[in-house]
């Protein structure tokens, strides 16, 4: 039984899965990379900070509820495992190519150019992503 939770984190009621966590501390290194990076321009950095949440809400989203898209039977064979499950594997790599693709949409409507999108996503992107793989690596 004890095995069961050591992938997990008890903080009160709350029972939050170490892979959440370590994510969470990726993203926010992406922002540490992204404030560093436009330390100077502090408007074009709040525009970025607002598309990069926004977008990370979406991504949120889009993982959750793409076990519909996957499995669209479990709407009649269990409504409210859409609640409880997620879209895997396959979730996340749908969910980060909305959010680039909505980045790039909402970067383009603020009327920032498209090497400065580059130069912030790309990194960033990267950013978390070896510092998600290399944490859980070490876990």
């Amino acid at each position: 039984m004890k095995e069961l939770f050591m992938d997990a984190v008890q903080l009160g009621p709350f029972l939050i899965k170490k892979t959440y966590l370590v994510l969470i501390f990726s993203s926010m290194l992406s922002f540490l990379y992204i404030a560093i990076l436009l330390r100077k321009r502090t408007k074009l950095l709040h525009k970025v900070e607002e598309v990069l949440t926004s977008g990370l809400l979406i991504w949120l989203l889009t993982y959750k509820f793409s076990i519909i898209f996957f499995r669209p039977s479990i709407l009649w064979t269990n409504p409210y495992g859409v609640l409880f499950l997620t879209g895997g594997t396959e979730g996340v790599y749908l969910a980060t190519f909305v959010f680039i693709g909505f980045s790039f949409w909402r970067f383009n409507i603020s009327n920032i150019s498209l090497k400065t999108s580059i130069v912030i996503l790309i990194p960033s992107l990267t950013i978390t992503s070896f510092a998600y793989f290399g944490i859980m690596t070490l876990l």
